[in-house]
């Protein structure tokens, strides 16, 4: 029995309730702690007895090891991808000629008829699928496309011939002749009928001695001549625009007017595609054409901002040029320095994705070079960004 001083030591009965909550929670807590404890023992138990079961199954037969095939018997089945790594040689066998190129990885693949592209799984590299090897032009639509390709051209024999170039791959050979006198010749794609090139015979007789038609009015007939045989949008520019008087025993006559147009990528010209036009300066006929439009946009690599100076690149053109010729270097001279893609590629082959540069391209000659009776200016590449030499042609 309490009495009545037992009644101060005890809890206000605020904190006595909160005391009784307090150990109530705690009892829940203990009771879920424990209800787990045994959960995860039943797991575990389950998880014995079973691995128990599953080790006394039998195990499934021993696959058999596999045959590894020497790589020789392999080459074959791998040829339609292009190579990863390939170093070119850095001298022509020529001894006179030398031409070296920095090792590069490959970008180009295997092509047959098919310009088209096809992305492959192996490093976004570009094959040409293989196919039938027969044109796709007959001989008979080649002579029909070369006459109506010009339609001002004079009556006469028209042959053709199957052959593969350097430039255009492979091509019908046209020539048109009349009596012992080749009026044109040229080039047409075999598998597209494009005409390629086209050269047209000036005969100097009866011919004034000064051109008739005047450079602007050359410029929009050759102009006009590339919109009417180019189906496509056309990006290019006008490089280089001549008079090129045409060379007789008695002297120069009226010769035509010659236009370079190159192919714009992202702002910058391309070296090789693009188109040659010349112009007749008396009658306006086409004398010469040129087409060469074979690589495609997504080979181009991104234009950034050029790092490497014009004086940096001559530099080290130069200084390749004293290491193969150091008796010449006292006559080396600059012909011309532009920064432009370095497109120029085998026509069999097309081009890999993003791996056509842009590069300073470097044309110079020597006191040996000047001096002959048909000189061929050297050409160096620097990449425009790292500084490399990328390749130097040389001639001696």
């Amino acid at each position: 029995m309490k009495n009545d001083s037992d009644e101060f030591n005890e809890p206000y009965l605020p904190a006595r309730y909160k005391e009784i909550v307090r150990k109530k929670k705690q009892r829940r807590l203990l009771k879920k702690i424990g209800m787990i404890a045994v959960a995860i023992i039943a797991v575990v138990a389950v998880y014995i007895i079973l691995s128990g079961i599953l080790a006394g199954s039998p195990q499934p037969a021993a696959l058999p090891t596999p045959v590894v095939t020497p790589l020789q018997n392999t080459v074959a089945a791998t040829t339609i991808a292009t190579s990863l790594t390939a170093a070119t040689p850095a001298v022509t066998n020529l001894p006179t000629t030398v031409t070296t190129i920095k090792p590069t990885v490959n970008t180009t693949g295997t092509a047959t008829n098919i310009l088209e592209p096809v992305q492959t799984a192996s490093a976004n590299t570009y094959v040409t699928p293989a196919g039938d090897t027969s044109p796709k032009i007959t001989e008979a639509q080649a002579k029909e496309i070369a006459r109506g390709a010009f339609p001002d051209l004079p009556p006469g024999d028209m042959t053709v011939e199957l052959a593969t170039t350097p430039d255009f791959g492979r091509v019908w050979k046209y020539s048109l002749s009349a009596g012992t006198t080749t009026e044109a010749s040229g080039l047409l794609d075999a598998d597209t009928g494009t005409v390629v090139t086209f050269n047209r015979t000036i005969l100097p007789g009866g011919r004034s001695q000064n051109p008739v038609l005047g450079m602007e009015a050359a410029r929009q007939i050759a102009e006009s001549t590339v919109d009417s045989r180019y189906n496509g949008i056309l990006s290019i520019n006008l490089s280089d625009s001549r008079y090129v008087p045409l060379s007789t025993p008695g002297g120069n006559v009226a010769g035509s007017y010659r236009f370079i147009y190159n192919r714009i990528i992202q702002g910058y010209p391309c070296d090789a595609d693009g188109f040659i036009v010349s112009v007749d300066a008396i009658s306006g006929a086409i004398t010469e054409y040129v087409q060469r439009w074979q690589t495609p946009e997504n080979a181009f690599m991104i234009a950034e901002d050029v790092m490497v100076t014009r004086s940096e690149a001559v530099y080290t053109v130069q200084a390749r040029a004293n290491t193969l010729y150091p008796s010449t270097s006292s006559g080396f001279r600059l012909l011309s320095t532009d920064i432009r893609w370095k497109d120029l590629h085998d026509p069999a082959t097309t081009p890999r994705l993003s791996s056509i540069p842009l590069a300073w391209k470097i044309v110079f000659d020597d006191d040996i070079i000047r001096a002959k009776t048909n000189p061929t200016p050297a050409v160096g590449w620097v990449d425009a960004q790292s500084g490399e030499l990328l390749e130097i042609t040389y001639q001696h």
